[in-house]
């Protein structure tokens, strides 16, 4: 069963930032999985190094669809996303120091994308479709 469900409670009606929202998700799940299964370190880490590939192209893009509308609060919603990129690094650099994934990270995860997606991009979201 995977770590997290997508649900339409968390769509934003944008449907290439719905599709990769739901694609981050599937990495953790992934990432889940791979701990979940004790698979090698080498996989957890390819997970780790991919979800962080991922989510930075995913946010870049963000970036540019707010850009490109004149979103004014852009800076404070990069600032959220250099945030957990940053998070996601520790992560990974804890891994790479022998460190286990643990369950709340993983958690943490979850409730940051879940968090940041019904707020954040909720916000952002309104603003584009009230401009269409």
């Amino acid at each position: 069963m995977a770590f997290f469900e997508w649900n339409d409670s968390i769509a934003l009606g944008i449907p290439t930032i719905d599709g990769q929202h739901k694609a981050l998700f599937e990495w953790v799940n992934t990432l889940d999985a791979a701990i979940k299964n004790g698979d090698e370190s080498e996989a957890v880490g390819e997970v780790i190094m991919n979800l962080i590939t991922y989510v930075t192209e995913h946010f870049s893009e963000e970036e540019r669809l707010m850009t490109s509308c004149n979103y004014p609060d852009l800076p404070a919603h990069r600032q959220e996303h250099d945030q957990f990129v940053s998070r996601l690094r520790e992560i990974q650099v804890n891994f790479l120091h022998g460190h286990k994934i643990a369950a709340n990270v993983l958690d943490f995860m979850v409730e940051w994308l879940v968090c940041h997606i019904k707020g954040t991009d909720q916000s952002y979201s309104r603003f584009i479709h009230q401009r269409v």
